[in-house]
C-alpha cells in the first residue's frame, strides 16, 4: 500500500513538472493577454512548479542512479532560473537564466541516459524521448539568453518562444512514459503478491490434505 502510495506521489510529481514547463512555455510566448510583469510573473510560477516536481521525483529514488542526479541537477538548474527573476540587474538575470537552462538541459541528458542503460526492467522509450527532447527545448533556450546578451532580440525571442514549447513537449511526453512505467511495475507487483498468497494456500491445502489422509489411515 505504502509503495503504491509513493508510485502515485511520483506519478504527481512527474505531471508537477510538465504543468511547469507548459505555463513557462505560454509565458514567453508573450500572448496580447499578459502585461510583461504578468508574463515574469507567470514564467517564476512554471519554474517553481517545475524545482518542486523534479525535487520530489529525485526524493523518491531510494538509491543514488543517474536517473536520481539528473533531476536533481534539473531542479538545481530551476531554481537558478527562479533566481534570475529576483536579480535587480538584467545583465545577472539574463546569466542566470542561461546557466540555469543549461542545467536543466545537462540534468535531462543525464536522464535520458540512464534510462536508455538501464536493465532493471522494459526500457520506456517516451523517457528516453521526452527527456531528450527537453534537453534541446533548454539549450534552445540557453542559445537564446546568449543572443540576448549579444543584444540579437529578434533572434534571442525565437529561440526562448520556441525552447520553451519543445521543453514543454519532452517534459509531457516524459510525464506520460513515467506513467505507464510506473503503473506497469504496480501491476507487476501486484501479480506477484497474488502469485505468493496463491502458493501460500496450495500450501496450505495440501497439507491439509495430508493431514487428513493420515488421520484416516490411523483410524484404519
Amino acid at each position: 500500500m505504502v509503495k503504491h502510495l509513493g508510485n502515485h506521489v511520483e506519478i504527481s510529481s512527474v505531471w508537477i513538472q510538465a504543468i511547469g514547463t507548459i505555463i513557462s512555455a505560454i509565458a514567453n510566448s508573450e500572448f496580447d493577454i499578459f502585461t510583461s510583469e504578468q508574463g515574469d510573473t507567470l514564467d517564476l510560477y512554471g519554474n517553481v512548479l517545475q524545482a518542486a516536481g523534479n525535487a520530489i521525483q529525485a526524493d523518491r529514488q531510494e538509491t543514488v542512479t543517474f536517473e536520481k542526479i539528473g533531476t536533481e541537477i534539473q531542479a538545481v538548474g530551476n531554481v537558478v532560473v527562479v533566481g534570475a527573476f529576483i536579480c535587480l540587474t538584467d545583465k545577472v538575470n539574463t546569466t542566470l537564466f542561461v546557466k540555469g537552462n543549461w542545467l536543466q538541459a545537462f540534468g535531462a541528458l543525464v536522464e535520458a541516459v540512464d534510462e536508455y542503460l538501464d536493465n532493471s526492467g522494459p526500457k520506456q522509450p517516451l523517457n528516453i524521448y521526452g527527456n531528450t527532447i527537453q534537453a534541446i527545448g533548454n539549450s534552445f533556450q540557453a542559445i537564446g539568453g546568449l543572443q540576448e546578451q549579444k543584444n540579437n532580440l529578434e533572434k534571442a525571442e525565437f529561440l526562448v518562444i520556441s525552447g520553451s514549447w519543445i521543453q514543454a513537449i519532452g517534459s509531457v511526453l516524459n510525464a506520460i512514459g513515467q506513467t505507464q512505467e510506473e503503473l506497469s511495475e504496480n501491476n507487476h507487483k501486484g501479480k506477484n503478491e497474488n502469485n505468493k498468497k496463491q502458493q501460500k494456500n496450495d500450501i496450505f491445502k495440501r497439507n491439509s490434505i495430508n493431514y487428513y489422509a493420515i488421520a484416516n489411515q490411523e483410524k484404519k
